[in-house]
Parts: structure tokens; C-alpha cells; sequence
């Protein structure tokens, strides 16, 4: 589905393919980063949300959306690289980065990367559990979240996966599984949020707030009764949360069901 208003630009980058969709306007830039086998389709809401107070740059990665598939498999740093390079192409930044799931391991890097090109991190469901780091036990959890979550989800998600094919998701899966991001986060220097919903399976509280540990003045909230994609079904909410990265207000207590 196409918002009102946004634009569309495919770029190369070292020979991969991906696509930056634009919507809103005004000097605050948001850039959203998906996860994994999916594209950036289930964004949508929180974007028309976010929009009413800024740009913002909706990311689909090589290999997802339809984008054509590179040679190999890529990891974490070379997509952070990848869409840093997209923002200077496209004249973005600095910006709020968001990223969903696979996502936010993903601008993890890039801030690390490029610590000018970021004014915050949103980390929207980070991945992975450390406890969890086994492709059986996140293939369980992914089953059991899709009870939690809205039937158009569902949809977005099952789609994409098939555009995706399991040839690439299992190609891309060690890197999202086996990067350590409750040592990656301990060295970003900007403000950090982390938003889950209380009924996810994915990523329990517990693990939040281990990652917010690691990096001190890190807020973590909950989206009380929603699942791994809380943004879909809840968009002003999250978008609140991203016009106010971090700071005092994030109570991981609330909506606990971990």
C-alpha cells in the first residue's frame, strides 16, 4: 500500500538494491529500519503518524520487499553500512533512527558506525534474547506471537515472507541470531528507547532491560496488550514514545507479561 504523498527512490549500493519511500515533511527526520524475511510495508502506520511531525525515510533492505537478492549473505555491519550510505545519497540525516526486531541491531551498527548520523535510536522490539539464541526457539516464538497479533499483520508478514523465500531468510538468520547486542549498545553514544509489547513471546521484558543496563539512561516502555509488531496496531503510541527517544517516563513495570 502507497501512503498519500511519498515518494519512491531505488538506489545501488556496493551492487545490492535497496528502496527508500519518503513521506512528511519538516526539518525532524525519522529513518525505519524492518527486520528480518519482511519489508518495511508493516511501517505504514507509524509512519502516517511520525509524518505529521517530520520526514520520514521507510528502508527495504536487499533481498526483501521484492528487492533482488545479493550474492551472499550480508551481516549486520555491512546493511548498517549500507543504509548509512542510502541517507547520504539521499541527503538524510541526522535522524531518529527506528528499527523493528532484526532492525534495530541493524541502526545499532550504523550508529556505531556513523555516530553523526543519528540523534537517537528507537530499538522497536530488539532482538536477540540472548537466553533464546537458537533458530528452533525463535521459530517458536515467532508461532506463538502470530496469535497475539492483529489478522493484517499476519498477512503483511506471511506475504512478505513468501516474497522473501527461505533461501534468504535462513541465509540472513546467523547474523541477527549470533550478534551480541547487549555489547554493541553498551557503546552507542546517543539517547536510547526501547518499546515492546507487554504480550510479546519474541523479546521478554527481562531481556530489555538487560539491554538497557548495558548503556545507563536507557528508558524502556511497554505497549500494553500488544505483540511483536506493536507499531501496526498502535501507531500514535509508538510515535509518541520515538518524538522522545529517552529520558525520564519509560516504566518497565507497565503492562508486564513477560
Amino acid at each position: 500500500m502507497k501512503i498519500p504523498g511519498e515518494t519512491v527512490q531505488l538506489l545501488t549500493v556496493d551492487g545490492c538494491r535497496l528502496r527508500v519511500r519518503t513521506v512528511g515533511t519538516g526539518p525532524e527526520a525519522f529513518v525505519l529500519v524492518h527486520g528480518i524475511g519482511v519489508s518495511a510495508r508493516y511501517f505504514e502506520p507509524l509512519a502516517a503518524e511520525l509524518a505529521r511531525h517530520g520526514t520520514v525515510h521507510l528502508v527495504d533492505l536487499p533481498g526483501y520487499g521484492g528487492l533482488p537478492e545479493p550474492e551472499r549473505a550480508l551481516d549486520l555491519v555491512e546493511l548498517g553500512q549500507m543504509v548509512h550510505h542510502a541517507m547520504e545519497e539521499l541527503g538524510i540525516g541526522p535522524a531518529v533512527l527506528v528499527g523493528h526486531s532484526m532492525g534495530c541491531q541493524v541502526i545499532a551498527e550504523l550508529a556505531l558506525l556513523h555516530p553523526e548520523a543519528a540523534t537517537a535510536l528507537v530499538l522497536l522490539a530488539p532482538t536477540t534474547n540472548r537466553r533464546e539464541r537458537n533458530p528452533w526457539k525463535q521459530g517458536w516464538r515467532l508461532f506463538q506471537d502470530a496469535f497475539r497479533e492483529p489478522l493484517a499483520v499476519d498477512a503483511i508478514v506471511v506475504a512478505d515472507y513468501l516474497r522473501c523465500g527461505p533461501r534468504w531468510y535462513f541465509a540472513a538468520l546467523p547474523a541477527m541470531l549470533y550478534q551480541k547486542l547487549e555489547d554493541r549498545i553498551a557503546r552507542v553514544r546517543v539517547p536510547v528507547r526501547i518499546i515492546r509489547g507487554s504480550r510479546d513471546p519474541i523479546v521478554p521484558l527481562s531481556w530489555c532491560r538487560e539491554l538497557a543496563e548495558a548503556l545507563p539512561g536507557t528508558t524502556v516502555d511497554n505497549i500494553d496488550g500488544e505483540g511483536h509488531v506493536m507499531m501496526f496496531r498502535s501507531p500514535d503510541r509508538v510515535a509518541q514514545l520515538c518524538l522522545a527517544p529517552a529520558g525520564p517516563g519509560g516504566d518497565a513495570a507497565v503492562g508486564d507479561r513477560s
